[in-house]
């Protein structure tokens, strides 16, 4: 099964970037009018984010989304058959943050989010900075998809971690380190996890990052992934924390979701609507 969706997506990757998003474009149809993929998700979290936007402000947020997240989708799997030099012509990399702390010798914590195109951020980290890249990543139910996309992520020397592999995080590289956690996920254990307000309601977010800090004394940066214009994406990097063992307990938490709510408000249409963020939210209580 591994070996023939390989060979399926590794024609897909293969067609030019102009025939990609003509594919791309198909998608959005086939997703969009014919499937009906969690539109009704999507829109109910759209409503619920921006209040004050009337029903046709999310409905063109709504479409937009959708015609980005199926570009994300063919940019994805073009990775299967790209070269990082080639990614990195459409993905600027903004490295000043990096390139100070590796000159420390500091290991960094990278807090981003499911923000278009992170696969692509993720993936070309090695060309950009000299740190070892180790990714925090979620096991996937359909293990020919993870093997799948495990395989590009791991093509130029990133470490894979599992997220319920804590232990190994514990443990330094011989180089210094730099760690991305997609922070936006949702938490597999609600009852260990900080609840905080994010776009009026409460939801949980990962003690993992900010544990990993306290107690290793790690940099925090905080990314956000821009998308300038289809095809093309630059990432922007905030030092939040020069040393994590220095902050309280909930500070990097709660600094890390107000920075995601202010980047997606800057541009909703390029985050991940169908990830079902808020399924577990709980709603603010009101002033007294």
């Amino acid at each position: 099964m591994y070996s023939i969706f390989k060979f399926f997506l590794g024609g897909i990757a293969s067609l030019p970037w102009s025939v990609l998003y003509v594919l791309s474009d198909f998608f959005y149809f086939l997703i969009y009018h014919v499937i009906w993929y969690r539109r009704k998700l999507v829109w109910r979290n759209l409503t619920a984010a921006f209040p004050d936007k009337s029903p046709e402000e999310i409905n063109d947020l709504n479409i937009q989304f959708y015609r980005n997240f199926c570009d994300q989708v063919v940019e994805t799997i073009k990775l299967l058959k790209a070269l990082p030099e080639e990614i990195s012509e459409r993905f600027e990399v903004d490295t000043q943050v990096y390139d100070k702390l590796y000159s420390e010798g500091r290991n960094v914590l990278q807090a981003t989010s499911h923000q278009f195109n992170w696969e692509w951020g993720n993936w070309i980290l090695n060309q950009h900075t000299s740190f070892h890249i180790r990714i925090i990543y979620m096991m996937q139910k359909n293990k020919s998809i993870e093997k799948v996309v495990n395989d590009y992520r791991l093509k130029y020397g990133t470490e894979l971690v599992p997220a319920n592999d804590f232990k190994a995080l514990m443990v330094d590289t011989e180089k210094p380190s730099l760690t991305v956690f997609l922070a936006d996920q949702n938490p597999s254990n609600r009852r260990r996890a900080i609840w905080l307000s994010f776009f009026g309601r409460e939801i949980a977010f990962h003690r993992g990052l900010e544990i990993l800090a306290r107690r290793k004394g790690h940099a925090v940066v905080f990314d956000e992934i821009v998308r300038v214009k289809r095809g093309y994406y630059k990432s922007v990097s905030k030092l939040a924390f020069a040393d994590g063992s220095k902050t309280e307990e909930g500070e990097i938490t709660k600094a890390y979701a107000l920075f995601l709510e202010q980047s997606i408000k800057r541009q909703p249409e390029n985050w991940l609507w169908t990830h079902n963020r808020w399924k577990h939210a709980r709603e603010m209580q009101p002033q007294s």
